[in-house]
């Protein structure tokens, strides 16, 4: 066995196991598992296989012959493969989906289920439509009534101007910042509202908010709201608190005026109007200044209460530029109109110096230097009149608006800063929203129309008047006396008519412009007024004469 080359048949490292086979024996048949015995099988001769060569160390190529194997010769079929003895499978098609009814869950099914409950944009048929409460260039709000749960809300209409542009930039801001944000005294979005896209539309979106009584312009406009003091300190006490909040989450609103600050009739103030708001990326100090400025557009802020630094063309700015406007909206609350109404960016700076005073090197650092002052390195020199203004209204009053409305940004009060100012903390305190007058619903928007209905009207008026005789007016020679007599002068005879010596005509008084005596009314046209035909009015009294006033 020492010389003797062992088989290649029984090799250890055979692939095939023969350790139960015998050299001399050939292989016998499989017996059956069934117990009955199987039918007799005939024995037929079974030549040996011959040997096998010992496999090669070489690596087999997948597709390549193996160098040990011959291809095999004419004379031995082709071993059939399964492709040429099964027909080609058909091509798998692809499997239909199956429709399944959407599962309405409610909001516990939904909490108990997914740990959460989820919220979706609801439909426009949810909301009753009732009416109009303002409009601008990014949307229209409307006020409607939900009929789910049949409380008041605002729903504001996002325009698209161009609708290749999809959604403005300015809807998602808004919709992302008010997302994040949580206070008492910034407004809060309730829901979204979409519309279904049809052939005169690609839909609408609208974004739902709490209905508010009124806007701070509204309210200044409405005469029978008169605010005290403790009312004004209540109001600038929630608008610099939720001023404060914005930038202590570095937030720019960059749109601070009155019509943007919403009041209810328990006393509430909500900041509104987001769609200029940016994140400010700034860091704030331990006393609440900011220590950096990012670089943004100038066109921000509405004019009225535009700061001058914008007015001029700076684009890196901070907080400031909200207190300022924060400044304006507490002057006008006082003076119950804008402080700085401007017809242009020039005069809207010309009015600012006539009350904060001429910028100089001391109280605007850098201003000569900025884009806007470019050809016009000087203004008539000015001193600065806030305090002297503002004093009637108490020594802290002015001292906060004159802190608020400084010329230099850097030394601006902050919002911080204004909460802990003597004037929220000293005699009158700011009131208790519960003991406030309910006002009726007042709005910027409302009275602006009514502004233009009215000059609509004194137009008509104005023009109905120049053509006397003509097809709007009938020519009336008992109502059209000389235009030195419209306006009286007297305050007995615009109101008790001439002495009773005087009733039956006669000469006018001395030195009077009174009515010529006309025939048919013996006289007599004071004491019978005016005909029957049209109504009274101003130009249907007494003629004036020349007497002073009872009241000087």
């Amino acid at each position: 066995m020492h010389g003797r080359t062992p088989s290649p048949r029984y090799r250890e490292d055979s692939r095939v196991d023969n350790r139960g086979l015998r050299p001399a024996e050939p292989p016998q048949p499989a017996r059956s598992h069934s117990p009955r015995r199987s039918a007799p099988v005939r024995r037929t001769s079974v030549e040996p296989a011959p040997p096998r060569s010992p496999p090669s160390t070489r690596p087999i190529t997948p597709g390549a012959p193996h160098p040990q194997h011959e291809p095999p010769t004419n004379n031995v079929l082709p071993i059939p493969t399964p492709t040429q003895t099964r027909p080609p499978s058909p091509k798998p098609q692809p499997a239909k989906p199956v429709k399944r009814t959407p599962k309405h869950r409610t909001a516990q099914e939904e909490f108990a289920a997914y740990g959460r409950t989820f919220v979706g944009c609801s439909r426009l048929a949810a909301y009753e439509l009732l009416n109009k409460l303002g409009e601008g260039t990014f949307g229209e709000v409307h006020k409607a009534r939900s009929h789910v749960t049949g409380q008041l809300v605002a729903l504001k209409r996002i325009l698209m101007h161009e609708e290749r542009e999809g959604l403005p930039i300015t809807a998602l801001r808004e919709a992302k910042l008010l997302k994040r944000l949580k206070h008492p005294h910034v407004v809060s979005v309730v829901d979204m509202v979409v519309t279904k896209t049809t052939k005169e539309s690609k839909g609408d979106i609208y974004m739902v908010f709490p209905y508010m009584d009124h806007d701070l312009a509204g309210l200044l406009e409405n005469k029978s709201a008169r605010l005290t003091t403790p009312q004004i300190k209540l109001y600038m006490q929630q608008l610099v608190e939720g001023t404060d909040y914005l930038h202590r989450n570095n937030i720019l609103h960059r749109d601070m005026k009155a019509a943007n600050l919403l009041i209810s009739n328990s006393g509430v103030l909500q900041i509104a109007d987001f769609g200029l708001a940016r994140p400010g990326y700034s860091r704030l100090g331990d006393d609440g200044i900011d220590l950096r400025k990012n670089r943004y557009t100038n066109c921000v802020v509405t004019r009225w209460y535009r700061p001058p630094e914008l007015l001029l063309g700076e684009t890196h700015y901070g907080f400031a530029i909200d207190m300022w406007g924060v400044g304006c909206i507490m002057g006008e609350m006082w003076i119950r109109r804008p402080m700085f109404c401007g017809s242009s960016d020039l005069n809207q700076l010309e009015k600012i110096w006539s009350l904060c005073g001429t910028p100089t090197e001391d109280t605007m650092p850098g201003w000569s230097l900025l884009p806007g002052c470019e050809g016009v390195k000087t203004w008539p020199r000015q001193e600065r009149t806030v305090k002297q203004h503002f004093e009637i209204h108490g020594r802290d009053t002015a001292d906060l608006l004159d802190k608020m409305l400084l010329l230099d940004p850097v030394r601006r009060i902050t919002a911080a800063q204004a909460l802990d100012h003597e004037w929220f903390w000293t005699d009158p305190l700011p009131a208790d929203p519960k003991t406030l007058m309910q006002y009726e619903p007042s709005h910027e928007y409302d009275k602006r129309k009514a502004q233009i209905e009215e000059d609509k009207r004194r137009k008509a008026w104005q023009a109905a008047q120049a053509k006397p005789g003509g097809p709007s007016q009938q020519l009336n020679h008992h109502h059209q006396p000389p235009p030195n007599h419209y306006r009286p002068e007297s305050y007995r005879d615009a109101v008790r008519g001439p002495p009773r010596g005087n009733k039956f005509g006669g000469p006018p008084p001395p030195g009077g412009r009174g009515h010529p005596s006309r025939p048919g009314y013996n006289g007599d046209h004071f004491r019978r007024g005016p005909p029957p035909d049209r109504r009274p009015d101003n130009r249907s009294r007494p003629p004036p004469r020349d007497e002073s006033l009872p009241y000087g």
